[in-house]
């Protein structure tokens, strides 16, 4: 029924108009062939509820008055036989009253339809607001995660990494100074040094983790390779990166979220599907960019819950935000193929610049 309202409001007041007409007219010469014993007077309504609902009142009650005279010379000229000549007028007034009724009970129902319609278009538009104020705010707390990470990426890098490499140089000093002496406790000092330069090089990981995409068009896959190098000795499995063909993105935060996806899709492997072999892949597609995770770990189930992880909607939200398609499922083999489709980036395919 809305369906059918909407599209006769899509067409013009003077095609309801003519149409309107048109139903008087047609259903006048019926009436007419029909005779006077059979009335027709239900099916004007026809006429006058398109006239009341698509025109307006005035109309209304102008095709009530057309529809009732129509019939009524219909039935005077085919030779209508009355008791009185009163009585032919005294049915047309009641039907017209009727009509009347009708075009008054017609005017009210549209407008409290006009008012609903009001009603929805507003909180559609309030929620469209809230939706948009939402996904706002959500990009703003992630770009916020971003400097901060970057921030705390920075201060290992620059003040805890040189502290330690002070420390380790003090270290050095001292082993000397042992050694010098012929002291047995120079071997202590050295593995002393030895920890303080682990202590360096988990350092400068971490922060390469928390800040890791590059300037340069090629950061991602730089970025990548480096993940998977860390992932392997970081959780002691076997990681690979595959890049067939250069993939070069200009656009830092599109590399941040795709690294991100990344990131997130190796430490759900592990940690959630016990996985022990994780392929990175990064492809260049005609119309796009195309990064698979792939692992052998138990997989996802067949049926995800209706409240998956916040890890997959995290990676989901960051896709969303670069205008990407996210995909996660369970492999033919076994394992997780998390899958984020970019289309038409700000990418080009080439050599290395």
């Amino acid at each position: 029924m809305a369906g059918w309202i909407k599209q006769f409001e899509r067409q013009s007041r003077t095609l309801v108009v003519i149409t309107t007409l048109l139903i008087v007219i047609g259903v006048g010469v019926v009436d007419y062939v029909t005779g006077w014993e059979l009335s027709f007077s239900v099916f004007y309504l026809f006429a006058l509820g398109l006239a009341a609902w698509f025109v307006g009142t005035r109309f209304a009650i102008f095709i009530s008055v057309l529809s009732v005279a129509v019939s009524l010379a219909g039935d005077l000229a085919t030779g209508g036989r009355y008791s009185s000549r009163l009585v032919p007028w005294w049915n047309a007034s009641i039907v017209l009253t009727f009509y009347f009724v009708v075009v008054g009970l017609l005017a009210k129902l549209r407008a409290v339809y006009a008012e609903l319609e009001a009603r929805v278009q507003q909180r559609t538009a309030a929620l469209t607001d809230e939706m948009a104020e939402r996904e706002r705010i959500e990009r703003e707390l992630l770009e916020i995660s971003e400097r901060e990470q970057r921030r705390i990426g920075h201060d290992l890098h620059d003040s805890l990494g040189q502290h330690l490499t002070g420390v380790a140089l003090a270290g050095q000093v001292l082993e000397e100074k042992l050694a010098t002496r012929g002291l047995p406790e120079a071997a202590d000092a050295n593995k002393v040094v030895e920890l303080v330069e682990e202590g360096i090089a988990l350092t400068r990981k971490l922060a390469k983790g928390l800040h890791p995409i590059e300037i340069e068009a090629d950061g991602l896959m730089q970025a990548l390779e480096e993940l998977v190098a860390i992932s392997s000795d970081l959780f002691k499995v076997r990681c690979r990166f595959e890049c067939d063909s250069p993939v070069l993105i200009r656009d830092t935060a599109i590399s941040g979220h795709l690294y991100r996806i990344a990131q997130e899709a190796i430490s759900n492997a592990v940690k959630h599907g016990k996985a022990r072999n994780i392929d990175v892949q990064l492809e260049a597609l005609d119309d796009g960019i195309a990064m698979r995770v792939k692992d052998d770990g138990i997989g996802l189930p067949d049926s995800l819950p209706k409240t998956a992880g916040i890890g997959l909607r995290i990676m989901a939200h960051r896709a969303s935000i670069i205008g990407a398609t996210f995909q996660a499922r369970r492999g033919d083999s076994g394992g997780t193929t998390v899958s984020v489709l970019l289309h038409k980036p700000n990418s080009t395919k080439g050599p290395r610049e």
